[in-house]
């Protein structure tokens, strides 16, 4: 028997078989071939595929990075801007400091507020070969350094409203209010002949001669603290208006508010009247600050027109 191998091909119509005859070392030789030639042109394909899939993605990672760099661009730009908003703010808020009359925040205070070291951003640590063409370690540096700013002027802000807000309230108790709106001044502040012990005496207050009844009001805005009779001030009603001032009104006829209740600038608390050492109708008024006697006239506004505006609102 032959070393051959044969090769039987039947026609659908069985019309005429054929028949090929090959030895097997012929056909062991072809099929190698083949193999080869399969595998060769298999991997030269796949190899293609890889090149080709390999190749978009890189060229999309290259419109990414290209698309990226134009953002980080356009970021450096609002970074940049947003500096010269924060001067803008720097200058504002040492402008307010100066109308509050409050001191302005030095240098020093602002290195230190927004000072810091700055992170040295090596990129090569996470990407080999990094290129740093846009300056992203730097913005993201400068991007640290404005969040610290904004945090000082923050706070800088907060304190800004404080002061504001306290002034605002101060301004409420500050005791601006002439006290009566009908009368005369009969007796200043200061040094005087005492009308009924006749010597010189050291007046602590004013005198506002008015007829009895006449109404009197609150200077400013504070707390009733004494209500009743109090030697020589006769009926007296003493008024807290925080910040450290205080007001007297004394030789009252009647007095229609009570201790503890909260009163406004303008608000009627009593009635001229002759009570204590007096020798006719009148009120006297006495503003101290830290229990210290100071001048009325310092503090009020004698005009007739804006305190009646203030007693009427």
């Amino acid at each position: 028997m032959k070393d051959e191998s044969r090769l039987i091909f039947v026609p659908r119509n069985k019309s005429e078989v054929k028949e090929f005859k090959i030895s097997r070392l012929k056909l062991f030789t072809f099929s190698f071939l083949f193999l080869i030639s399969f595998t060769f042109v298999g991997k030269l394909g796949l190899d293609l595929f890889i090149d080709f899939s390999q190749n978009s993605k890189i060229k999309t990672l290259e419109r990414t990075n290209a698309v990226l760099e134009d953002r980080l661009i356009e970021a450096k730009a609002k970074i940049d801007s947003i500096s010269q908003q924060i001067l803008v703010i720097v200058k504002k808020d040492d402008e307010l400091r100066t109308v509050l009359g409050m001191s302005q925040l030095s240098s020093d205070i602002r290195e230190v507020g927004i000072g810091g070291s700055d992170y040295a951003y090596n990129f090569e640590d996470e990407v080999s070969g990094f290129e740093d063409n846009v300056g992203l370690g730097k913005q993201l540096n400068e991007l640290s350094k404005l969040e610290r700013e904004v945090k000082l002027e923050l706070e800088s802000y907060t304190e800004l409203m404080k002061t504001f807000q306290k002034k605002q309230d101060s301004l409420k108790h500050l005791p601006s209010l002439k006290p009566v709106l009908e009368g005369y001044l009969s007796s200043t502040f200061g040094m005087r002949m005492h009308p009924i012990q006749g010597v010189r005496k050291h007046h602590e207050g004013m005198d506002f001669s008015a007829p009895r009844g006449t109404p009197v009001y609150a200077s400013a805005d504070g707390v009733i603290k004494f209500t009743g009779v109090a030697g020589g001030y006769g009926r007296m009603v003493r008024i807290d208006h925080k910040y450290g001032y205080e007001t007297r009104y004394g030789h009252l006829n009647k007095y229609v508010v009570r201790t503890g209740e909260k009163v406004k600038r303008g608000q009627k608390i009593g009635e001229v009247g002759n009570t204590g050492i007096s020798t006719a109708p009148h009120l006297h008024y006495e503003v101290r600050y830290e229990g210290k006697p100071l001048d009325p006239r310092l503090y009020y506004f004698d005009d007739q027109i804006l305190n009646t505006m203030v007693v009427n609102k």
